[in-house]
């Protein structure tokens, strides 16, 4: 048997109080007697939070325990919802607890009896919401004070917003370009930007430099930065497009490259005229002495002739240098090249008591190359080798494929050259040799650096010279 009805009654009241304490958070009730609002019934845990108990509520109006400036506030929402108005909903603070209260009109026959409210803690929800406009304010101020342009643009590249340095950089005010295609964009990349939406779903960003026109007409050089704006389901739903003017950077970039070019030119002209005014001295001393007519001027004519073609020397190893062509690349085998060089030579290293070893990999590709130049670099090379072994010995050179390209490597037996020389090695003028000009070796770096090839050097005094060549392989090689 149950219990009987009254019972049952009792027991659920109970039950439902005590609910109603347990809540997180506040339910109260609110009646209108001779005039005043008074608390029929408050509980639950968020009462205790704002520093309240149900007996300091209870039979009390709004002004008993509220400051009287927050009392009347609340008040005038009693008021409403004691007229009958439904949905009233205000926030409410007190001891620095935030909460939401929801007023309800209880009617019995059409007329209002009684008012009941149901509260929750927002307190959480306010700091976050705090954080939020704090990181908005941070985010706004950073945007307008960047001194990079930041342009927002929807999908298609049309302009939402652009900050003030945007503004100043291009010209354009945001009025000007809202709706418009962004001005930063080249010709190229302005219709392509189903591409660019699939490179920075993958890549994340897009870096790159290009020469913009500004409203008034004059032409700046930028950095872009392109960066997407995703949704939840990670999908692009509009660009960010940063661009820091690097124009004066440029122009910096160009006087400095202006600079080392004059001063490159300082160098050679000032080593041109050295390695020549030696050669012109003798000259103009022998010819002194054959005017007098104190000799016999035709002991003098070989040494004459020999500082003659000196100079010629000297200046045909300029022009090759520094004449203007176009190279003509053609695939070549460099195992050939490297064998007529070889034949080329033999018989000097022979003389020179050298013997020369050719150790090639079978598997040798053919390479994109200019057959004269590189043929010239392998002669520069070998020639080296072998002027710098005066007691003979041997000279290998290997041939071989790595991941990098095909390494030509030539190891001598000669002098060696010091660590203190490394670091001007391939200088006009610079040479380990008693009659060299150094021009031999930078003829060498600027044919492999043409050929977008790599040169490294190891050596050491008395042991002998590692001269490689890297060559690049092509598509296809």
């Amino acid at each position: 048997m149950g219990k009987p009805p009254c019972e049952f009654l009792e027991y659920s009241s109970a039950e439902l109080i005590e609910m109603l304490s347990e809540q997180q958070g506040m339910t109260f009730k609110v009646k209108k007697i001779d005039g005043r609002f008074i608390h029929t019934f408050c509980s639950g845990r968020l009462l205790s939070k704002i520093g309240l108990t149900p007996q300091e509520v209870t039979g009390k109006e709004l002004k008993d325990f509220y400051p009287a400036d927050i009392a009347a506030h609340k008040e005038s929402f009693y008021r409403d919802a004691w007229h009958g108005k439904e949905g009233i909903i205000y926030e409410s603070v007190f001891h620095g607890v935030f909460y939401l209260v929801s007023l309800q009109p209880v009617k019995r026959f059409g007329k209002v009896v009684e008012v009941i409210a149901s509260c929750v803690d927002i307190t959480e929800l306010k700091s976050r919401e705090q954080e939020l406009r704090e990181t908005k304010e941070l985010l706004e101020s950073l945007y307008e004070s960047s001194v990079d342009g930041i342009c927002i643009m929807d999908t298609d590249g049309k302009v939402i917003r652009i900050n003030h340095a945007f503004e100043k950089i291009y010209g354009w005010s945001e009025g000007e370009l809202l709706g418009k295609q962004a001005p930063m964009f080249p010709a190229h990349l302005e219709n392509r930007f189903e591409e660019i939406f699939k490179h920075l779903h993958n890549e994340k960003v897009i870096h790159f430099e290009t020469v913009r026109p500004r409203k008034d007409g004059e032409t700046i050089h930028v950095f872009l930065t392109l960066s997407p704006i995703k949704d939840a389901k990670d999908d692009i739903i509009a660009i960010t497009g940063i661009t820091r003017d690097i124009s004066e950077q440029k122009k910096s970039e160009d006087f400095y490259r202006k600079a080392d070019k004059l001063n490159a030119v300082g160098q050679l002209a000032a080593g041109l005229a050295h390695e020549i005014r030696n050669p012109l001295t003798s000259l103009r001393g022998f010819l002194q002495i054959m005017q007098s007519g104190r000799v016999n001027k035709e002991e003098y004519f070989d040494i004459m002739l020999s500082e003659i073609d000196r100079i010629n020397s000297i200046v045909n190893e300029f022009l090759v240098i520094a004449r203007p062509y176009q190279t003509s690349f053609q695939k070549q085998n460099l195992v050939r090249i490297l064998q007529s060089v070889v034949t080329l030579l033999e018989a000097q290293a022979a003389l020179n008591n050298i013997e020369i070893r050719m150790e090639v990999e079978a598997r040798i590709p053919l390479v994109e190359c200019s057959e004269m130049e590189i043929k010239q670099v392998f002669v520069n090379v070998l020639k080296n080798a072998i002027e710098a072994m005066p007691h003979g010995g041997v000279i290998r050179i290997i041939a071989l494929l790595q991941e990098s390209g095909v390494l030509i490597r030539f190891i001598d037996q000669g002098v060696g050259i010091g660590e203190n020389q490394f670091p001007r090695l391939g200088e006009p003028f610079f040479t380990t040799k008693e009659k060299g000009t150094g021009l031999g070796l930078m003829m060498c770096y600027k044919i492999i650096g043409d050929h977008k090839g790599e040169i490294n050097i190891n050596s050491a005094l008395h042991e002998g010279t590692t001269f490689d060549i890297i060559l690049p392989l092509t598509d296809g090689s």
